[in-house]
């Protein structure tokens, strides 16, 4: 397995990751495969080249997993982890520790104090990952948006200092 650091020419890669996932697991995700797979090629390339990264998980030759992270304009050195997403195929074969870790290394070597992440109440695998990734929760709870409003979730953090 390797991770890959995507570039905006690599967008046809990310869009289709990203489409997998939200028709996936719909209810992981503030957007939804309708919004998104209309979107034209100057969106998808926009993603990858507006300073958040998007790191894309390799297995046997065949992408199966992404996570983009960013810094969060609302909080000073903080880093936020988003979109994190494994194919059914791959999940259990240690690709999401490595996603996660990352964007852990990514945080780290940029200067940020710390990490965040709003993860579904529901998704327990999800909870677990983070869990041994060693974010915890800070007590700020939300829904997303809707047509999603009924799936609740929780914001995780992670110290970098």
């Amino acid at each position: 397995m390797r991770i890959e650091l995507l570039s905006e020419d690599q967008w046809p890669r990310y869009r289709d990751v990203r489409l997998r996932a939200l028709r996936d697991t719909p209810d992981a995700f503030a957007s939804t495969y309708d919004d998104e797979e209309s979107f034209p090629e100057q969106k998808w390339r926009q993603r990858l080249s507006s300073g958040a990264r998007t790191f894309i998980a390799v297995l046997d030759d065949e992408d199966v997993g992404s996570v983009t992270c960013a810094g969060r304009r609302d909080r000073d050195g903080v880093a936020g982890l988003f979109g994190m997403w494994v194919a059914p195929a791959a999940r259990q074969k240690g690709v999401g520790i490595r996603l996660v870790q990352s964007v852990i290394d990514w945080a780290s070597a940029a200067g940020f104090d710390e990490v965040f992440l709003d993860v579904a109440d529901s998704n327990h695998a999800a909870i677990k990952l983070y869990e041994q990734a060693g974010f915890r929760p800070t007590g700020t709870v939300g829904a997303l948006p809707s047509p999603r409003e009924h799936v609740t979730e929780h914001e995780r953090s992670l110290s970098l200092r």
